[in-house]
């Protein structure tokens, strides 16, 4: 569980490598799409209105095969509330000092306090500039208890854990508690310490207390093993990523706020090891219940492998990609997300946004790129709960498969650009729930295949505000949806809808009838993809001459072939992804350098 050698410092640039275009290449600059909520009704569902109208909840079935479940991610320790009072020893904190109740376990050394044994502390009071530190032998389990706590320590982590089994910091009930960095860091030996708390070993936060954290100059919470949230309510602001970790991020029962900074992530879960060596990754991320509230400058979750969202309310209020992982899997509660670019990313090997680079997969195997398909090993698989997702660039995008089979899932955008609802790589499948879609149709694609009734059509250009309803031979409305961005597409599908029957769907002064011959019905692109594939890694940060340029490009122009993602464009500059010499789809890529 230790690692003697520490966190060790990396940088790792925007992801992707540098590639030089030709002169007949074409640059697409992606629309920066601002987060609006969107107002949805259906007919047959169990939406319900919040005060502002918008639709909040619907079909949200748990799925019954879930992977993975609340009692294997926790231990009931790790959710426990409360704590043996009666074993307890006292820390009471006094501006630059401290003194215990413990004749052995804790040392005091000025504003530092150190525990050395298994055991249960209560912490109380102020310590202006300090810190608390653990370093008991491997197999200890030390519970800090915060009992109305404050502490900061201005060059380095309010609690820094350097080795025990397990470390658990729990906010007692009724207290209000902060753990604070005051703007700089100190590194400890070859230990570099980033976050305000700083675990090289598992540590759980719970109870039913409050806690603030507060990093101006590094991350929130940093974990080299797993981060858990069991119970509590929890406030983090941080310059870099809200919540780092290695292994996994998991919450249940817990009420956690993460405000990141520019261009880092909410939640990120990644494997230094990892990255470094190109190797498989296995961190990832995990929700059961509770509710997390996420403002990031780049990923509001991201893990390497695996996004698992089974239940609880998840708000994304600002991203530049909502959630990315190399597989996501929603089965239960309510997530709501706003991205200036994906909103859903599932993307091969490493990859990341923002601090962190790719794996080959993202570039189809080779430092070159080239005719490859940007990967195939992504799943996105939505089997329930309710998912709304407002986007600027693709607002499902898999380097891989999409599959729908339950639950309610909305997406608007993009508006426009070289981007679309829903992108993928190898299938896009529907077998339940329902599924509503407006956007730009510029390379908008339908799904491949459909067990329950599904239209995707053009629909003109319609204006944000437009509303858009679907009626059965009967009048009766089968959904209807009032989008706040323009839109030209439309999907929709529900259990609802059956082969054999005739629907109207109307949008502004679109109105078509359509009878389903075959469950899918549309007149879009049908998932037509050629060499260059889609839903790879955006392009890498530089400030060369194609600084803001959009990766995204489309193949072959004369065989229909679906784009290659490069994801460029974010603010500062992004080099171009793959793309072809011209229209005929040659290729002439150059190795680039590390952006």
């Amino acid at each position: 569980m230790n690692n003697d050698n520490g966190y060790k410092s990396k940088t790792y640039k925007d992801a992707g490598v540098k590639k030089r275009i030709t002169a007949k290449a074409m640059a697409v600059i992606l629309a920066l799409i601002l987060a609006l909520s969107l107002t949805l009704t259906s007919c047959g569902s169990s939406a319900e209105a919040n005060t502002n109208g918008s639709a909040v909840t619907a079909e949200s079935t748990e799925a019954a095969d879930n992977a993975v479940s609340k009692s294997e991610m926790f231990t009931d320790r790790d959710l426990a509330d409360d704590y043996d009072e009666s074993k307890a020893e006292t820390i009471t904190l006094s501006g630059s000092s401290a003194k215990t109740s413990a004749s052995s376990g804790v040392t005091i050394n000025g504003s530092t306090i150190k525990i050395t044994e298994e055991g249960i502390y209560i912490v109380s009071g102020t310590l202006s500039d300090g810190q608390i530190i653990v370093e008991a032998d491997d197999a200890a389990k030390v519970q800090i208890v915060l009992k109305d706590a404050s502490i900061t320590s201005s060059d380095s982590a309010a609690v820094y854990v350097k080795s025990a089994d397990k470390v658990f910091i729990t906010s007692d009930k009724g207290t209000s508690n902060t753990l604070a960095n005051g703007g700089s860091f100190t590194a400890d030996g070859d230990t570099n310490i980033d976050g305000a708390v700083f675990a090289k070993d598992d540590i759980t936060f719970n109870g039913s207390g409050s806690l603030t954290i507060d990093s101006p100059a590094g991350h929130g919470v940093v974990g080299k093993d797993d981060v858990k949230f069991g119970g509590g309510t929890y406030t983090i602001t941080a310059a870099k990523h809200g919540v780092q970790a290695n292994d996994s991020v998991r919450l249940a029962e817990s009420d956690v706020t993460v405000t990141s900074g520019s261009d880092k992530d909410g939640i990120h879960v990644s494997d230094d090891a990892d990255v470094e060596n190109g190797t498989e990754s296995d961190s990832f991320f995990y929700i059961a219940d509770g509710s997390l509230t996420v403002t990031s400058g780049d990923d509001g979750i991201h893990a390497d492998a695996a996004v698992n969202i089974e239940g609880g309310t998840i708000v994304i209020n600002e991203s530049y990609e909502g959630i990315e992982g190399l597989s996501i899997s929603i089965s239960g509660g309510s997530t709501t997300l706003t991205a200036s670019d994906d909103g859903l990313n599932a993307a091969g090997g490493n990859a990341s946004s923002g601090s962190q680079t790719f794996g080959s997969d993202d570039w189809g195997g080779g430092s070159r790129g080239g005719m490859n398909d940007g990967g195939t090993n992504g799943s996105i698989a939505i089997s329930g709960g309710s998912v709304h997702i407002t986007a600027g660039g693709d607002g499902i995008d898999s380097n891989g498969s999409v599959e729908i089979s339950g639950g309610y899932t909305v997406v608007e955008g993009p508006a426009q650009g070289d981007t679309s609802v829903l992108d993928f790589n190898s299938t896009g499948t529907v077998t339940g729930g329902t599924f509503i879609g407006t956007g730009g149709a510029g390379m908008a694609e339908s799904f491949t295949s459909a067990e329950q009734g599904l239209i995707a059509v053009s629909v003109g250009d319609q204006s944000a505000g437009t509303t858009m309803t679907l009626t059965n031979s009967n009048g009766d409305v089968i959904a209807e949806t009032t989008p706040e961005l323009d839109y030209s597409v439309v999907y929709v599908s529900t259990q609802d809808m059956t082969k054999g029957e005739t629907y109207t769907l109307t949008a502004g002064s679109y109105s078509e009838s359509i009878t389903l011959t075959d469950n899918l019905y549309s007149t879009l692109n049908g998932g037509m993809k050629g060499s260059f594939g889609g839903g790879g890694p955006r392009g890498g940060m530089n400030d060369d001459a194609n600084s803001g340029m959009q990766g995204d490009m489309n193949g072959d122009m004369n065989g229909g072939m679906h784009k290659g993602h490069g994801d460029g464009g974010k603010s500062g500059g992004h080099g171009p992804g793959e793309r072809p010499d011209d229209v005929t789809g040659a290729t002439q890529l150059t190795d680039g350098e590390a952006a």
